[in-house]
């Protein structure tokens, strides 16, 4: 008896959840492939962009700019929406700094996600996956592999992920919207898609709106994106104060 009841209550949930076939099986690998373009170490990018947060520590506008090397080597800028300085960054594989002019202060930090936590942006990403989001490449954000896909009651295609701070990617299959969901409730929807000729067969977007339950909602929006940039090497340092004074990061992680 217990084992008919057993049967019936699998039954009854495999009903709840089908899995919706997708209307076109080769859109699976096309879009996988999009998601994932050629990339090389010496790629390079710039990027100007304007974020508005909204949470219980920030709300307001900041005006961002972003170069370098997505593969190793990230600077960002961050300005308030009247023009003041309010970070310098620079991150590499092992160390993430910031310099907070307003208080003539420095952070370092193992983790850069640690060290973002310090401006209260509600984002799981760093500056070197922002980078990488921005100019169409989702390598770096999204696990080597998906675990599964199939499609959804709107018709479009979702991956799902055993591992990774990202649980699922959905789409339409004419990829006009991307949306990412995160294991900790947050949610980025991807928006108004276009093509530029410096990164070819790449989806690239407009618009970035970051929602979590807990930490509150950011929307970006790209103001230009190059494939290159007028900088050198030397733009990517950051050049500090003789008496600038170094501070602890105690912080952990938000996103896991």
């Amino acid at each position: 008896m217990k084992s008919l009841t057993l049967l019936i209550l699998l039954a009854f949930l495999g009903g709840c959840a089908p899995q919706i076939p997708i209307q076109d099986p080769a859109a699976v690998s096309r879009i996988w492939s999009t998601l994932h373009p050629r990339s090389s170490s010496g790629d390079r990018v710039t990027a100007r962009f304007s974020m508005h947060v909204a949470s219980s520590e920030r709300t307001g506008r900041l005006v961002g700019q972003l170069w370098g090397y997505p593969a190793s080597i990230i600077r960002m800028d961050l300005s308030s929406g009247a023009g003041a300085s309010v970070a310098m960054i620079r991150e590499t594989p092992d160390l993430w700094t910031a310099y907070i002019p307003s208080e003539n202060k420095a952070y370092h930090h193992a983790q850069a996600q640690a060290g973002l936590a310090l401006f209260q942006i509600p984002v799981p990403f760093n500056a070197k996956q922002i980078s990488s989001l921005l100019s169409g490449d989702l390598g770096p954000i999204l696990p080597p592999e998906y675990a599964s896909a199939h499609g959804t009651r709107e018709g479009r295609v979702r991956f799902n992920f055993s591992t990774g701070s990202v649980a699922y990617v959905e789409t339409p299959e004419n990829m006009e919207m991307l949306t990412l969901g995160g294991r900790q409730g947050w949610t980025l929807t991807c928006e108004a898609p276009y093509t530029a000729a410096a990164f070819p067969d790449h989806v690239l977007y407009d618009k970035y709106t970051f929602s979590s339950p807990r930490d509150g909602k950011a929307v970006l929006r790209i103001k230009s994106l190059e494939a290159g940039g007028e900088w050198q090497n030397r733009d990517l340092d950051l050049n500090l104060p003789q008496d600038v004074q170094w501070m602890r990061i105690t912080s952990t992680p938000q996103y896991n």
